[in-house]
């Protein structure tokens, strides 16, 4: 046989079938040579999962003859594809924390992302039935959101902050899976040359590179399940899978119509271009069939299932795709593509069937398959032309572990570190825990201390993560040491007070602020634990001096002041249980106190609640509602006619009690000589009045004239009349 050299072997390992495909390189190109499909005789694969491993290795070795007699070349090496379905994809999230705002390095972006990776690593080793991270092999991240100080930041590379975050979606390919191809491939007597996952074989196939700016999602329906992916800027960033596919549709035709599969499979694929069918039924009847009515039976499942993948579409991609290509066998299911544009609520031309292979790089079809069906062997064939120099397959050692890694991009430190599971953020210097405090009501935070970076040396030279490796490189891990736990003393969190000395009643007296720590009397120098509650208290007012000189307690110091006006004059009435004075001055409880000031506190035995009446209002003023005068040396009691007493405008007594805001008015009456004779009833005529003498006081007067309090008031008639 001849040389194969020039010669890829690409082999789709399906549900079905496998297909093998031969190229050949021809300058900037592969041309297809040979192609051969074999069915599997049982069911010895299951949703992509090999079931039945000499079942499907007798397949291969079946169809490696085949291809060797064909090209008369012994075949040895192969490229193959792992199934998307079986991939998992989680998600994960970290957070790290600096002391101080420092400025955001390309390695703290890298140690943050990876963590985060490792954080879905263990959220998927916890959710399956594995006991460790090795039962996976990662194959990929992307980056959903990051944040600098809670804020959402495209890049954080040269940012600066305190904090910053990461969510990623992880992609992880279960050990299974690829150890049951590597069997297969083993037994068939043949070595893996590169192994792929299915959508990264269709995309490199599927999406020129004027496309790779897009965000699509590419759907591999099958007959069975439809395999997921979701791209943007050229990047897989998704798996998933759907367990139902073109398999449904045909077994409504079956169930409707009492059709065998195969016959109900021949409608499905005709619906596109015949208006009718005639075939048998399986009770070998003739049996006519409108194509109009099959396709609105089918109708609800196609739908059905076109929601079942826009959901998870939208689920992977947290919005629209801006496009959708479908290919696989079950692709060409009537229906399908519309309802899948509507589930989307995108327009039905960015929903499309891929019938033809967009790469220039491959010449040639395979034979027995269509276009959809025969895009991932020929998508195998083209990612491993494009990856010739890039190994699937090394061993390293991780600290003297050996690790065996599969990777499917360039490998480097980071997958190395993955699969040994080190701790990612034992590498950065971690923060040491915060010491928190109550202080006065108020939160405070002494931060811990940041501890050392560890160091990662790839054959005895310092590297960053995503350096790359090669097959036998020696990693060794040192880490970094943690922080300690922050530390601090009652001094560190309170503010600085000073004594006062005063004197207090002819007394010196130093008054020194106090410090407690859970209720409990300290010093300044007393350390603090977490949690810890501290209160400080310091001497700054007249009444916080009285209650730690006489332990008296303020609540038990009464005052009021009434604030009133007599007149339009102001006046205040104080009653108070206490008096106080500072440097002399009567003053308030609350007035502010100084070192070398003199207080003056006593007791009074004063209820401070009692009422203040208008009487006592009016202290001071003379009031006088009558008058007394002596009338030809006779005392006389005259009621003031024109005496006024309010209280806010209205007539009040002397025992009415006043509140501050009150405004009290009193108005004496005027009385004349004349007012007293009316009083008395001395009536003059007006020869009277020719006749009559008056004297007030010994000074003659008239009876116009005013008469006071006291007034000594003689009349002389030479005759008088009444």
């Amino acid at each position: 046989m001849g040389d194969n050299k020039e010669l890829i072997f690409a082999l789709d390992i399906g549900t079905r079938t496998v297909v093998g495909v031969i190229f050949k390189q021809q300058e900037d190109k592969l041309i297809v040579e040979e192609s051969e499909i074999v069915e599997h005789e049982r069911r010895s694969m299951l949703d992509g999962q090999i079931h039945n491993v000499s079942e499907v290795t007798a397949q291969v070795q079946k169809l490696k003859t085949r291809l060797e007699e064909k090209v008369d070349i012994e075949l040895d090496k192969v490229a193959i594809a792992a199934a998307g379905r079986a991939l998992k994809t989680v998600k994960g999230s970290f957070e790290l924390q600096f002391k101080n705002n420092k400025e955001v390095t390309k390695e703290d972006v890298k140690t943050l992302q990876f963590t985060a990776v490792q954080k879905a690593q263990e959220e998927l080793v916890a959710k399956s039935d594995k006991k460790s991270a090795a039962g996976y092999h990662f194959v990929g991240y992307s980056v959903i959101q990051s944040k600098l100080d809670g804020m959402e930041i495209t890049d954080l590379v040269g940012q600066r902050g305190s904090r910053i975050e990461v969510e990623v979606v992880a992609t992880f390919l279960p050990r299974v899976v690829v150890d049951s191809l590597l069997t297969v491939i083993r037994q068939a007597d043949l070595e893996v040359e590169h192994l792929t996952l299915e959508p990264i074989a269709a995309s490199n196939l599927l999406i020129p590179q004027q496309m790779h700016d897009f965000n699509l999602a590419l759907i591999d329906i099958g007959a069975g399940t439809s395999d997921i992916a979701v791209t943007r800027e050229g990047t897989i960033i998704g798996y998933d899978m759907v367990p139902v596919a073109g398999d449904e549709i045909t077994e409504v035709i079956c169930d409707k119509y009492m059709l065998d599969y195969h016959s109900a499979e021949e409608i499905k694929r005709g619906l596109a271009d015949k208006e009718k069918f005639m075939i048998k039924d399986i009770l070998d009847q003739d049996v006519e069939l409108p194509a109009q009515e099959v396709l609105e039976e089918i109708e609800p499942k196609a739908e059905e299932l076109a929601n079942l993948i826009g959901e998870r579409i939208i689920e992977l991609n947290q919005k629209q795709p801006q496009a959708v290509i479908c290919f696989g066998g079950g692709s060409l299911a009537p229906l399908l593509k519309d309802k899948l544009a509507q589930s989307l609520e995108l327009p039905s031309n960015r929903v499309g069937i891929k019938n033809k292979q967009d790469s220039n790089q491959i010449e040639g079809e395979i034979e027995g398959v269509t276009i959809t069906q025969g895009i991932t062997p020929l998508g195998i064939g083209l990612s491993t032309y494009l990856n010739q120099n890039q190994a699937n397959f090394l061993d390293v050692t991780v600290n003297d572990d050996l690790i065996h890694l599969f990777t499917l991009t360039e490998p480097k430190v980071s997958d190395a570190l993955l699969a040994a599971e080190i701790d990612f953020k034992e590498l950065e210097p971690n923060l040491g825990l915060a010491l928190t405090v109550e202080v006065n009501d108020e939160i405070k935070v002494i931060p811990g201390e940041p501890g050392t970076a560890g160091e990662v040396r790839l054959n005895g030279e310092e590297v960053g993560i995503d350096a790359g490796i090669s097959n036998g490189d020696e990693i060794e891990v040192e880490f970094g040491e943690q922080g300690q736990t922050g530390e601090g003393t009652i001094a560190d969190v309170v503010p600085r007070l000073e004594s006062k000395e005063i004197i207090a009643n002819g007394e010196k007296i130093e008054l020194k602020p106090q410090y407690y720590l859970d209720d409990e009397l300290v010093t300044l120098d007393t350390p603090l634990h977490d949690r810890a509650e501290i209160t400080y208290q310091e001497i700054l007012t007249v009444g916080e001096a009285i209650e730690e000189i006489w332990d008296i307690k303020l609540v038990n110091l009464k005052e009021r002041i009434i604030e009133y006006e007599v007149n339009g004059n102001r006046r205040k009435k104080r009653y108070s249980n206490y008096y106080v004075e500072l440097n002399g001055n009567q003053v308030s409880l609350d007035t502010e106190i100084q070192s070398e000031d003199e207080l003056f506190f006593e007791q009074l035995d004063q209820n401070a609640d009692e009422k203040l009446t208008v009487d006592e209002a009016l202290e001071g003023v003379d009031i006088a509602s009558s008058l007394e005068i002596v009338m030809n040396n006779r005392p006389l009691e005259i009621p003031d006619a024109g005496f006024e007493l309010l209280k806010n405008g209205t007539e009040t007594t002397l025992d009415a009690e006043v509140n501050s805001g009150d405004e009290i008015t009193y108005q004496p009456g005027e009385m004349t000589i004349k007012d007293v004779l009316d009083y008395i009833n001395y009536k003059l005529s007006d020869d009277d009045l020719e006749k009559v003498e008056i004297k007030k006081n010994g000074v003659s007067a008239q009876l116009h004239n005013k008469v006071a309090d006291g007034d000594q008031i003689n009349v002389f008639l030479s005759t008088l009349s009444q």
